[in-house]
């Protein structure tokens, strides 16, 4: 593969064949900005709609593993992604501007890269869901900090360095450690995959690219006030509540629309994709949100 074809995009659609629908506004907004490639991973239990077949470069089978679920299933991209270097990008994401070339050209060299922070004292991974603390985390696996940051987007390169970072993901997992590194997610036996990456990646030694909050590749939608989401204008502004009962207002180019969430303003955005393509319209009545409220920025 020449230099541009072997950088791609991969999305996971597994289990339920709405996650398809949403990975297949992603990779309308992708394509609209993007001449890289898009492949979506999907399993036997969600199928594959062939009204998608144009939108994929490549939809990929993943066999179930019976001890991994949902989320988890990102510790397994290594074996999976058709590329030497991969953007992976939650389904319920949008892309809204060709300035994802910016971080295509940073990234590109580094064996594994997210945006984040570092932490060594207090909540960590926290949400509605569950949380868990830093320090008692850097004890038991002997880190001077823990790599905190939304798993929702993640750039890794076909190298022994970043396959580490799966390797030592999945170890953590299937270790005796696992429910307190950990907790249980949003369907049975599925657990959040944040804090096993997190602790992965520190314990390889790899932080976190930390960009102004103005700068950002991925911005999230949990603990919104009021935002800008524009496709036609690249502008993408958040405007979020911290748990210190300040504000932040955050900038950048893949809009995480975590549990979908603003529904309002994710379905328009959706519909606006999906009729420029002369697809039909998201039913919006298959989709109820899972929300988790973040207790961090």
């Amino acid at each position: 593969m020449d230099g541009q074809q072997s950088e791609g995009y991969v999305a996971l659609a597994l289990d339920d064949r709405r996650y398809l629908d949403i990975a297949a506004n992603l990779a309308l907004s992708v394509r609209r900005f993007e001449n890289r490639p898009i492949s979506v991973i999907v399993n036997e239990k969600a199928g594959f709609n062939a009204a998608y077949e144009g939108l994929f470069d490549k939809i990929i089978m993943m066999p179930d593993n019976h001890t991994i679920a949902g989320a988890m299933n990102k510790a397994r991209l290594f074996d999976f992604t058709p590329y030497d270097r991969t953007l992976y990008v939650d389904a319920d994401c949008l892309l809204f501007s060709p300035r994802i070339e910016f971080f295509w050209r940073k990234y590109r060299g580094h064996p594994f890269a997210v945006e984040g922070h570092k932490q060594s004292t207090g909540p960590v991974f926290s949400c509605s869901l569950g949380v868990k603390d830093a320090s008692t985390l850097c004890k038991l696996f002997d880190l001077s900090f823990i790599t905190v940051f939304n798993a929702g987007v993640m750039y890794f390169e076909r190298t022994a360095a970043s396959k580490a970072v799966f390797d030592k993901v999945l170890e953590i997992y299937r270790g005796p450690q696992r429910d307190v590194v950990s907790y249980t997610y949003k369907h049975a036996g599925e657990y959040a995959d944040e804090p096993f990456f997190g602790v992965a990646l520190a314990a390889l030694g790899i932080a976190p690219f930390e960009p102004p909050a103005l700068q950002r590749l991925q911005v999230t939608t949990p603990n919104l006030i009021e935002a800008t989401l524009d496709i036609d204008t690249g502008d993408v502004r958040v405007l979020k509540q911290l748990p210190n009962g300040k504000t932040d207002l955050w900038s950048g180019v893949l809009c995480h629309f975590c549990g979908l969430a603003p529904m309002d303003t994710y379905f328009a955005l959706a519909d606006k994709l999906r009729a420029e393509a002369h697809l039909p319209a998201m039913n919006r009545n298959q989709f109820k949100p899972v929300v988790l409220t973040a207790t961090h920025a």
